[in-house]
């Protein structure tokens, strides 16, 4: 029965579709199978000797010498080929290493990003033109029906709202198509929110919509300003939109300890959302209540934007939410010196617009 089932087992590894790679505690190959001698550069009849005099591959080398039980997970670049590696621990036995050639994926994927950048832009000409004429009709004291003048309403607003959707489609794009970090510096976070409250500010007030501003004007992050500006103003600008009339938006932050980070948070008293929504609201195109959105002029593509920011600055961000009590959105960033404390008096100024 055991002969069996070891026969059954060599069967797998070797007809396996993925490259399968076994290295023992002492760096020598106890298993490669065919597919493996496939993806990878090696000398022939590989097992039984060590790693490092058979794979030509750096990285490889150090992903099959990890002694701990932590299991790791990137992509290899080997020439053209990009491999997606999965190792894991086999405590005594060494590391298992499992390949995956992801190559036509990734290219399918880069495709589909130009694809959708090149029509963005293509069409984001002529909606522009739509929205600047119908403008034209509104606003320039042409004599029109009552309506017509309806019609070129709804006309000028959905043309404005395919202009966001084009240019939110072409951010996307972008963040996506980079592959290294975004560089960071030291920032205030203050002007950043108080920027970002402006250009809410009109629309605010319209709803009766107060602004609360717990920023302390020393606290800094290391982070990159022009994504700051757009994840802090997304946040603030859903705050609005999908707050109650009459309500208020908080904006605070503050040092925490071990390890340092600086806490920022965004809180709203509008719709909130079910628990249900909070697992895919950084979706591409997701909206919890897709009329409600349409109406305030959300394209889905926001939160998507802000989560791939937030990816790409090493950050992390949460959300909490109670329908009908409102949302936090938390973002937690580096502090612009890794080794502050937190401070005794915190210095922040409270203000209400």
């Amino acid at each position: 029965m055991l002969d069996a089932q070891s026969t059954l087992l060599a069967e797998l590894i070797k007809r396996s579709p993925m490259g399968i790679v076994v290295c023992d505690p002492s760096g020598v190959l106890r298993i490669v199978n065919d597919k493996a001698r496939q993806l990878l550069p090696m000398v022939p009849q590989p097992e039984g000797r060590l790693a490092k005099d058979t794979l030509p591959i750096p990285r490889l080398l150090e992903v099959l010498s990890v002694v701990d039980d932590s299991s790791i997970e990137e992509d290899l670049y080997i020439g053209s080929k990009i491999l997606k590696i999965r190792s894991v621990s086999m405590g005594e036995h060494g590391r298992l290493a499992i390949l995956e050639d992801v190559s036509t994926l990734y290219k399918a994927e880069d495709h589909r990003r130009e694809f959708v950048a090149n029509v963005s832009h293509e069409l984001r000409t002529p909606a522009t033109s739509i929205a600047g004429y119908a403008d034209l009709l509104l606003n320039a004291g042409i004599e029109l029906s009552t309506e017509a003048r309806d019609m070129v309403r709804v006309i000028h607003r959905n043309a404005l709202r395919l202009n966001s959707l084009f240019s939110d489609l072409l951010t996307l794009s972008k963040i996506e198509a980079q592959s290294v970090n975004m560089p960071k510096e030291d920032l205030e976070l203050y002007p950043i929110a108080v920027e970002c409250m402006d250009k809410q500010r009109q629309r605010a007030e319209k709803r009766g919509i107060l602004f609360q501003l717990m920023v302390p004007k020393d606290l800094k992050v290391h982070a990159n300003r022009d994504a700051m500006i757009h994840i802090v103003g997304n946040l603030i600008e859903n705050a609005v939109k999908y707050n109650r009339e009459d309500g208020l938006v908080t904006i605070r932050a503050e040092l925490r300890s071990a390890p340092p980070k600086v806490l920022f948070e965004v809180i709203d008293l509008g719709v909130g959302m079910a628990p249900s929504h909070l697992e895919r609201i950084f979706e591409r195109f997701f909206r919890v209540d897709k009329g409600r959105s349409r109406n305030v002029g959300g394209t889905g593509l926001g939160l998507s934007i802000v989560k791939r920011l937030v990816d790409r600055m090493d950050a992390q961000i949460e959300v909490r939410s109670r329908v009908d009590r409102g949302s936090i959105f938390r973002l937690w960033l580096d502090p612009a010196d890794p080794f502050a404390a937190v401070p005794e008096e915190s210095g922040i100024e409270t203000k209400k617009w």
